[in-house]
């Protein structure tokens, strides 16, 4: 009855995938291979969507009178989406890509550089032994944890000296490659006339898309207090870009 007053949005076609090919399920709904139309995502979507605007008024009282069969079904819906959240949902839109930021020159400005860095890692690996200090380890108790903290899933940002600079939104991102400084920060920070060394590696994924550092600086970069303060110099790639943040510190 919807289909024949044309009530539905259509969906837009799927994405043509080996398993679609190969499969013998067929959905009404998208009008295409790869899934039962009883298992569709988005026409249960649609079905809500109507439902909402009142359109299947007369399903929903014929429902609540069927009473112990809506609890049944219902709970037996559950068990399906919960089984189906380890199987691929080939059948939904796909949202959009989140990157990461990779590249720079992490191993090697150049392809040269690059291609040493290999062959000395195979010649280095189980040949050397690093020596490390002995450090604490870093823990968080209970007293660290205030009420304001909890349910919350926010990324780490810390404050930080940097040349003498006490720098703040400092973002701990373990999925970028490399250390980052954004070019408002060092004006900010009247360094004179530091000269960036040159570097032609881009960094992917940073906002979308390729882009080309400025340079490469190097900072000392100071954490911690006294006893435990700690000062090492840290190589930032400069990047004129606008960012929430002021640094981005990556995975060691």
């Amino acid at each position: 009855m919807v289909e024949k007053k044309g009530l539905l949005q259509w969906p837009a076609k799927m994405h043509d995938t080996l398993a679609k090919k190969n499969s013998h399920k067929y959905c009404r709904f998208h009008k295409d291979k790869g899934h039962n139309t009883e298992d569709c995502y988005q026409l249960r979507d649609e079905i809500e969507r109507l439902i909402r605007q009142g359109y299947l008024k007369h399903l929903i009282d014929r429902r609540a009178k069927a009473g112990d069969r809506s609890k049944s079904r219902s709970r037996e819906r559950h068990q399906k989406d919960e089984a189906g959240k380890s199987i691929a949902r080939d059948n939904a839109p796909t949202k959009g890509i989140i990157h990461t930021i990779s590249g720079g020159p992490t191993n090697g400005d150049s392809m040269r550089a690059r291609k040493k860095y290999v062959r000395e890692s195979r010649f280095k690996y189980g040949e050397q032994m690093m020596h490390v200090e002995k450090q604490e380890n870093i823990v968080f108790g209970d007293e660290d944890l205030s009420l304001d903290m909890l349910d919350q899933n926010d990324p780490m940002v810390i404050k930080m000296d940097i040349a003498n600079y006490q720098v703040h939104k400092v973002l701990i991102d373990d999925g970028s490659s490399v250390d980052i400084i954004f070019s408002d920060v060092l004006r900010k920070m009247d360094l004179g006339n530091v000269k960036l060394r040159p570097v032609r590696t881009p960094l992917v994924g940073f906002g979308g898309s390729e882009v080309v550092p400025e340079g490469v600086i190097e900072l000392p970069v100071s954490l911690g207090e006294e006893p435990r303060r700690k000062t090492c110099m840290v190589q930032f790639l400069v990047v004129d870009s606008p960012f929430a943040y002021n640094v981005v510190l990556g995975r060691p």
